[in-house]
Order: C-alpha cells, then structure tokens, then sequence
C-alpha cells in the first residue's frame, strides 16, 4: 500500500476519459484497451520510471486490480488487469509507442515524457 501511495505522489496519473489524446510536456499517456473497456491516464513522468511504475500508479489512481508478481530473475507477469485474466491463449501485451514490448522487461523499461504505452488482452 505505502508502495502504491509513492508511486501517486511521483507520478500523479489522472483517470480521464477517451477518446485517446497525447500528454504534454513532461506527461506520458497509458491506454488500457481491452475491447469492451478502455481507460486512459495521463500523468507526470519522472527519472527512472519504468512502466511497471506508470502501470502501478495508474491501477492506484483508477481504482483498477492488478496483480503481479516479479520471479527471481527479474522478470515481471501480469495475471490480471480489472477482472481480466491471462492465460494460455491470452495474454496482456504492451506496447511503448506503438512498439511490442517484451511483458517480463516492464520492470526494466524506462518512460520519458510524451511516451504512449498502450496495454490490449490479445
């Protein structure tokens, strides 16, 4: 809970409505779109933050659950974003940009300002 409460403080991530826009400035955007419900939040970037760390904040301010864990090499998975699970057919997938990322390196991959990382259950 104190993790999450940091994570606000740094990152202020703010739920708004769609349709998408970018952020400004020193902001990065995160999409959640998992067909029949998206959710949008933009919020400040600051040093070192990882996606994992825009992710965690966003869930916070949403209200969303998430679960994750990260295993003994560093790796993360997510197993569920607001009731949606992933599975053997499933899986939540990440993009930064536009660009497929690798869901383990999420606790490894730094934001910057005007990033746009989008989450889709493909």
């Amino acid at each position: 809970m104190l993790i999450a409460a940091v994570f606000i403080v740094m990152f202020v991530f703010k739920s708004v409505g769609l349709p998408a826009g970018g952020g400004s400035g020193s902001e990065a955007t995160l999409f959640i779109d998992f067909g029949d419900m998206k959710r949008q939040f933009t919020g400040e970037v600051v040093e070192s933050m990882t996606v994992l760390d825009a992710l965690n904040t966003s869930a916070a301010a949403g209200q969303i659950k998430l679960i994750y864990y990260v295993d003994s090499d560093n790796n993360t998975k997510v197993t569920e974003i607001s009731g949606y699970t992933a599975d053997e057919n499933v899986q939540f997938n990440f993009y930064v940009n536009s660009q497929k990322l690798d869901p383990g390196d999420l606790n490894r991959t730094n934001i910057k300002p005007g990033d746009k990382i989008t989450i889709r259950l493909e």
